[in-house]
């Protein structure tokens, strides 16, 4: 009796172990440019990978080669790869392009607005940062649109209001030092 509960503990661990490598495969990925959190699409495109494991020259080649290709409803995918890309390798100028062709798309705008928000707030923009991460937390909202506790933290409209939080802060902050430089100067 001993030995049959046993393996039905173990095999259950492992159905566990199983799922959750299966759910956390399908999550979309998560990446940091300088603390501002940027966002994947749902949809997994030729590019998506190697933006995930951070191999950001190939990721931008695949996606590149990919973009003529694309249906139209997976065009925002490989946009996205594309703005990620551009923004983590610091060319900003490209990245620009690609973030607000996603953002011109009529799917997955809390994203692709979150990842252009990142794009001006790390040019220093960041009351154009603001206006993207709020429209990415508001996007495909009607009505209230508040972010409760129980939704999972990897989504992408909690993720924009994280990084409005920040935006606010660092344009604070920005304001703060600008006004304490005239003031020394005055003195």
């Amino acid at each position: 009796m001993t030995t049959t509960v046993q393996k039905l503990v173990n095999s259950n661990t492992w159905f566990t172990i199983i799922t959750a490598a299966f759910v956390f495969a399908a999550v979309p990925s998560i990446s940091n440019a300088d603390g501002w959190e940027l966002r994947t699409t749902l949809d997994e495109v030729p590019g998506t990978r190697e933006i995930e494991s951070g191999n950001i020259d190939k990721a931008i080649r695949i996606s590149k080669v990919r973009l003529p290709h694309v249906s139209q409803q997976r065009k925002v995918a490989v946009l996205t790869n594309l703005c990620i890309g551009y923004i983590m390798s610091k060319n900003f100028d490209e990245a620009e392009n690609y973030c607000s062709q996603a953002v011109e798309r009529p799917n997955e705008q809390a994203v692709s607005y979150n990842n252009r928000g990142v794009l001006k707030a790390l040019q220093g923009d960041y009351d154009g940062a603001m206006q993207d991460f709020a429209s990415a937390a508001n996007s495909d909202c009607f009505g209230e649109c508040s972010v409760s506790e129980n939704v999972p933290k990897d989504l992408p409209r909690p993720i924009a209001k994280r990084n409005f939080g920040k935006a606010e802060l660092q344009a604070k902050a920005a304001k703060d030092a600008a006004e304490d430089q005239i003031a020394a100067r005055s003195n």
